[in-house]
C-alpha cells in the first residue's frame, strides 16, 4: 500500500476517533478550535513528517488530491458523528 493511501486511511480513521472522542466527552467540544478542524491539524503534522521522506525519495510524495480527500473526508466523518450523537 502506498504512503498516500495510508495517509488517507489514517486521516479517515482519525476523523472517526476525533468524532467519537468529542461525542463521548462533551468537554472536548469547547476546544479553541471546532472538532472539524482537528483533522486539518492532524494532516499538517503528518504532512510535516512525510514531506522529508518524499523529498529523499524514500516514499512517493503526497498529491493534493490525497491531502484533500483525507482532510475533507475526516472532517465530514467527525462532524457527522457529532451531529448524530446529539
Amino acid at each position: 500500500m502506498s504512503a498516500g493511501k495510508l495517509y488517507v486511511v489514517g486521516l479517515l480513521a482519525f476523523g472517526v476517533l476525533a468524532g467519537l472522542a468529542v461525542a463521548r466527552f462533551p468537554a472536548l467540544n469547547v476546544l479553541p478550535v471546532p472538532a472539524f478542524t482537528l483533522p486539518l491539524i492532524a494532516s499538517l503534522v503528518a504532512d510535516l513528517v512525510l514531506m522529508p521522506l518524499g523529498r529523499a525519495g524514500r516514499i512517493e510524495p503526497l498529491t493534493m488530491e490525497q491531502r484533500a480527500i483525507g482532510v475533507v473526508g475526516a472532517a465530514l466523518i467527525a462532524t457527522g458523528i457529532l451531529e448524530l450523537s446529539k
